[in-house]
């Protein structure tokens, strides 16, 4: 589990937007007004996903503007000559706006523009509506249309907020920013000096956040703080998927991970040499695939890379790497003389976390501010 909000996301609906709207409020037992929702909804709006092209067409026909545009369009490029009058009597007559669905709606006008034409519009209407569809400017102005039309009304804001899926939110920090925002919206339904609900949502975001152990402390009001524990978990996480991208890369991170779990079984200082040496190996090679660098072994690299805050931390990384070059076995043959002792599960935790704290140097793809926040 990466420890995000947006990975639960469907248990939010019952694990705190249900207790938290549909318990009474108060020494009255007054519930909460349904329109909550409206605000809810608005809220979270800001924080979806813009339709892309293989949802658009169904946007575009179920928005009266865009559909509109979409029957002007065909018409005129199968007959420019038409008169606009009769391209929008045509248009009105069909009744598409009268239903629902955009299947009946697509139905209805390809119906009228066949027999505006006098010939079959199937194509013609979808080639336009497929050109629309990619027309961002058409896209996003019919979805903006769609969610304010949705913010009006207090059973639709219900359905959709409840039928919110988490691939269609836009990122961990847009979930994150939405549910800090919440608590102010909450504010708007309270009395003077009644802090029930935000308390009630405070405490269910806090139960939640432990439940599934999400990479979050929560500070009052409300402000939502990556954990140190998370942070490390996060930029395992984008060490994954950059490493995915590359063969190589990706051999040697699985090598590492293997490694690590292989240690479950025998946790001998042998294997403990070995995790180091797979680690060592991915940082290097994550290293040589550094914009700019020529360099092959991680010492080297070190010396080489201009993005160390002080030479100090580059001396971190060059004393570590000549710890596993110097020590028995992990490496190299070493300096037996050096080894004070056999290395144990102590060296494999500490010298792990450490050598994973410089990848945000070595890996060129780890934005170190995504790995904090999330995108």
């Amino acid at each position: 589990m990466r420890g995000e909000f947006i990975g639960v996301w469907s248990e939010t609906w019952r694990e705190i937007w249900l207790p938290l709207i549909e318990q009474p409020v108060g020494e009255t037992g007054e519930g909460v007004r349904e329109d909550i929702y409206c605000d809810l909804y608005r809220e979270l709006s800001r924080g979806l996903r813009k339709p892309t092209e293989p949802v658009a067409v169904g946007l575009l026909l179920r928005d009266g503007i865009a559909l509109r545009e979409a029957f002007d369009g065909t018409a005129q490029r199968a007959k420019p000559d038409l008169a606009r009058e009769l391209v929008k009597e045509a248009f009105d007559k069909s009744g598409a706006e009268e239903v629902a669905s955009a299947e009946q709606r697509k139905a209805r006008v390809e119906a009228a523009l066949s027999a505006l034409l006098g010939q079959p519009a199937a194509l013609l209407l979808d080639a336009q509506l497929q050109a629309h569809s990619r027309d961002e400017a058409k896209v996003v102005t019919a979805w903006k249309r769609a969610v304010e039309k949705t913010i009006n009304d207090a059973q639709a804001s219900r359905g959709a907020f409840e039928k919110t899926k988490s691939e269609d939110l836009a990122g961990e920090r847009a979930v994150v920013g939405f549910l800090e925002a919440v608590h102010s919206t909450l504010e708007d339904f309270e009395k003077p000096g009644d802090d029930t609900l935000t308390n009630r949502y405070f405490n269910l975001l806090l139960r939640f956040i432990d439940k599934f152990s999400l990479r979050y402390d929560l500070r009052r009001p409300c402000t939502l703080c990556p954990t140190l524990p998370g942070v490390f978990a996060s930029l395992m996480c984008d060490l994954r998927a950059i490493t995915s991208q590359d063969a190589h890369l990706d051999g040697l991170m699985k090598d590492f991970e293997e490694s690590i779990r292989d240690l479950r079984i025998d946790c001998s200082d042998r294997r403990i040499k070995t995790s180091i040496q797979k680690q060592v190996n991915l940082l290097e090679a994550l290293g040589r695939a550094y914009p700019g660098v020529k360099r092959k072994t991680l010492g080297a690299i070190s010396k080489q890379l201009k993005n160390w805050p002080h030479d100090e931390v580059m001396l971190a990384l060059q004393s570590m790497y000549t710890f596993t070059c110097d020590y028995p076995g992990i490496r190299h043959s070493g300096t037996p003389a050096n080894a004070r002792r056999a290395v144990d599960m102590r060296d494999m935790v500490a010298v792990s976390v450490l050598l994973a704290g410089f990848a945000p140097y070595l890996a060129h793809g780890i934005n170190p501010d995504v790995v904090y926040r999330r995108t």
